[in-house]
């Protein structure tokens, strides 16, 4: 209204130059086949850059399905990628990036990929690496990025030896800056920071010896409604080989499945936090689909061949879940998980925490050679707290 206001007080040709204007910007249309080629010539379907499709994408309304090959191994400095929503976006009218197998390399802070409100967004085939040593990232999906999926888009955080909070692989977050960040409304910039995504078969990693992101995986949902709306996020046959201090957080997760994932701190030869969590999560709801925890390998914690003389770990959660809270339909699912080779000193352990469950199946799951030198009472192979219609089968414990 104020640029109306605005146009209509000045000579109309002037108003006729504003509105053309206008009238440009809003047609700008984008469907079909496209490249990012820094070999070829700029043209209407060749970016020569990250940047000038990431421009090219957030002036433009998607008309039909856009397919963007990736054909050249690009330094995209500082700046990331960063994709808003797009009002043509559907599930007819979608995104599919393939990496073909290159490199994106970045230097600047937090996520070097961001989905910024963006829907219906494959990402495929490609390595994103963050040479950054202060607070580095890797892919931020945040601001209602519904329905987007990163396939085979490996992760290596390559310099950091920090401690910084501010680090992680990938982050459903409602912040740029941090992977264990909710939402606290149903909807906007603070509600929930996506739902219907899939993070699947995905390699994370440091350079040999790095200390590993704070947080590896961060998925979270919203104070507002995560009681009763699917978020139904999904994180897949990844592979996460160093983290400081979570490998998996979720947070107010409704319907979020985390499954077939090998956790480990193989890349490196020192330890992590004294304090560690390898699943970790926190007021887990299932409504359409069961809150599920399900076949992850967990093992050689805090780094390959550590000892209880040799390990700086203290206190160890293999996987930890408060007040999970299924349905007579879909149960809080905990099934055929693995935690093998951990070494710990004379803090707590406890492998399996389940506290406050309610419609939850804890289920054949394994424990295996997690050893320390505690004498306390603090220490657990299964540890359920006040259950309620919960279902314990199957489970082991073997060197234990």
């Amino acid at each position: 209204m104020k640029l109306k206001n605005y146009i209509n007080q000045t000579v109309k040709g002037l108003g006729l130059f504003i509105g053309l204007g206008l009238s440009s910007v809003a047609s700008a249309q984008m469907s079909g086949s496209y490249t990012i080629d820094a070999t070829a010539a700029a043209t209407a379907t060749n970016f020569q850059t990250w940047l000038a499709f990431n421009n090219a994408w957030n002036a433009a309304n998607i008309t039909g399905p856009v397919t963007v090959t990736v054909k050249s191994s690009l330094n995209i400095g500082t700046t990331p990628v960063s994709l808003n929503a797009n009002g043509g976006s559907s599930s007819t009218n979608t995104l599919v990036i393939d990496g073909g197998n290159t490199r994106m390399t970045y230097s600047g802070t937090n996520a070097a990929f961001r989905l910024n409100g963006a829907d219906y967004v494959t990402v495929k085939n490609m390595v994103i690496e963050n040479t950054n040593i202060s607070t580095p990232g890797g892919v931020t999906i945040t601001n209602q990025s519904d329905y987007n999926e990163f396939n085979a888009v490996d992760v290596f955080l390559n310099g950091y030896t920090g401690t910084s909070s501010s680090t992680f692989y990938y982050a459903i977050s409602a912040s740029l800056t941090t992977a264990n960040s909710n939402g606290s409304a149903a909807t906007g910039t603070t509600g929930q920071p996506g739902s219907f995504n899939k993070i699947r078969y995905c390699k994370m990693y440091t350079q040999a010896g790095g200390s590993g992101p704070y947080t590896a995986v961060g998925i979270n949902g919203n104070t507002a409604n995560y009681t009763t709306t699917a978020q139904n996020n999904t994180m897949e046959g990844c592979t996460i080989s160093n983290f400081y201090y979570y490998a998996v957080f979720m947070q107010y997760p409704n319907g979020c499945e985390v499954l077939n994932n090998d956790i480990s701190r193989s890349n490196t030869t020192t330890g992590g936090s004294a304090t560690m969590y390898a699943i970790y999560a926190n007021y887990p709801y299932s409504s359409t689909r069961a809150n599920s925890i399900s076949g992850n390998k967990i093992h050689d914690l805090p780094f390959v061949g550590a000892t209880t003389t040799t390990t700086n770990l203290s206190t160890f959660y293999g996987v930890a879940v408060n007040y999970p809270t299924g349905n007579a339909t879909y149960p809080s699912v905990i099934n055929g998980n693995s935690v093998k080779d951990v070494a710990y000193s004379t803090g707590s352990r406890y492998v399996y925490y389940i506290y406050y469950p309610v419609l939850t199946d804890v289920t054949n799951n394994v424990v295996d050679n997690v050893d320390g030198s505690a004498t306390s009472s603090v220490s657990y192979d299964y540890y359920i707290y006040y259950p309620t219609d919960v279902k314990v089968n199957g489970n082991t414990s073997t060197n234990s």
